[in-house]
């Protein structure tokens, strides 16, 4: 072969390599479905702003949308990743293929707030008690929370109300004599003088914060979800060893400027995540339980088919050996 000819191939394959390497390193774009702005999300916004997915090669689109679309957009594989929680649970159980993967949260992170009149859980027997819908976790949660405080939640009258605002707004007026919320409503209802009943999160789990994914993606692109997890790993490691700069970075996501509101949540939520992103086997059964007495159904189903936290633990395991730190 003539040098000129073997010198043109040979600039021709280093030039492809590189384009194969350069591709190879380049973000991977994905989209990311998120409920809202609020400060469950803290460990991927933190994993975002902190640069721990690129460092994994992603890119994370994050996409706000109701937890009833994100759903079905992961099934229909709109979205690659749905940090909601537990509508992911809710859709395996429906008999999608649906798998949850990385639990930021494990507690139900949601107290009972009284309007003035009450002083005590007995108090609210023979009155009305404010929800978001029939068989959301705010129904389940304090139907559970009463019987777990000895009160039978037929002698309370359950209304329902709709979101937090208008929760915290009926509390307020006495319209209603309680209501299930989360941080940061329990923060006002301090500053405003309400009395907080009880938190759910010391009575039973939940997988309030957790990401979900199609099993489709699980098996087919594996490495790509590993890597996804490992970074959210990381900024869930972050929130906990830094309280300072996580209200700094969840000011500006949630684009709120009261730092005194947002460390006020961080000390109210932050013992409701995990510290490594996993569920032990009895609390993923209890967590299914939770989840069909919401949809109103009786059964079972093994754990198996609605959680796999198998890259989750491999993640810790990596992240201890290669000694790394917030």
């Amino acid at each position: 072969m003539k040098p000129l000819k073997v010198l043109a191939l040979g600039s021709l394959a280093f030039f492809l390599a590189l384009g194969f390497v350069r591709a190879q390193e380049w973000p991977i774009l994905v989209n990311v479905s998120i409920p809202s702005l609020s400060f469950d999300q803290a460990p991927y916004v933190i994993a975002r702003e902190k640069g721990y997915f690129r460092q994994e090669g992603i890119d994370p689109r994050f996409i706000l949308m109701h937890s009833a679309i994100a759903s079905k957009a992961l099934i229909t594989k709109d979205v690659d990743f749905n940090t909601s929680g537990s509508p992911a649970i809710n859709t395996a159980l429906a008999g999608f293929p649906i798998r949850a993967v990385f639990a930021n949260g494990s507690r139900t992170d949601m107290y009972l707030i009284a309007c003035k009149e009450i002083q005590s859980i007995a108090d609210l027997k023979g009155k009305k008690v404010g929800i978001g819908g029939i068989g959301g976790l705010a129904d389940v949660g304090t139907r559970r929370f009463l019987k777990a405080k000895g009160i039978d939640p037929k002698e309370v009258t359950f209304i329902v109300l709709g979101g937090s605002a208008v929760r915290m707004a009926a509390v307020m007026s006495c319209s209603v004599a309680a209501a299930p919320l989360s941080p940061p409503r329990d923060y006002m209802a301090k500053k405003a003088g309400l009395k907080v009943l009880g938190y759910f999160g010391d009575t039973f789990p939940s997988y309030m914060g957790g990401v979900g994914i199609h099993a489709d993606t699980l098996r087919e692109r594996a490495r790509l979800v590993k890597r996804f997890i490992k970074a959210s790993l990381k900024g869930l490691k972050f929130m906990h060893a830094r309280k300072s700069d996580t209200v700094e970075t969840m000011m500006r996501f949630m684009k709120v400027s009261d730092r005194e509101m947002v460390e006020a949540v961080y000390d109210s939520s932050i013992h409701a995540f995990t510290q490594d992103g996993l569920l032990s086997p009895d609390i993923q059964r209890e967590i299914i339980a939770i989840a069909f007495e919401g949809i109103g159904r009786s059964g079972e189903m093994k754990p198996e088919a609605v959680f796999d936290f198998t890259f989750a633990g491999e993640a810790g395991r990596e992240l201890e050996a290669e000694g790394w730190k917030p």
